[in-house]
């Protein structure tokens, strides 16, 4: 996620560096959670919908995306 400089080479951009070892997947089927961590950076701001929870950080890109109920969330995506 560098950018190109010209010659099909990405430059060296310490934020794509960082973003080589994302996504973070957690799971916990005891807990019913999972947590998708898609970018580093610190959570300004969430909300929730459909059992999901986005968060953002202050520029308002999306860090992370949580499932609070994989079971009850598996079984509406099967009902559709």
């Amino acid at each position: 996620m560098g950018n190109s400089d010209g010659n099909d080479k990405l430059s060296k951009n310490p934020v794509a560096k960082n973003l080589s070892a994302f996504p973070e997947i957690f799971v916990d089927h005891t807990s019913d959670f999972a947590s998708i961590k898609i970018r580093p950076g610190i959570e300004s701001k969430s909300y929730i919908k459909d059992g999901i929870v986005i968060s953002e950080d202050k520029n308002g890109d999306v860090i992370e995306i949580q499932i609070l109920n994989i079971s009850a969330f598996n079984s509406q995506k099967s009902a559709s």
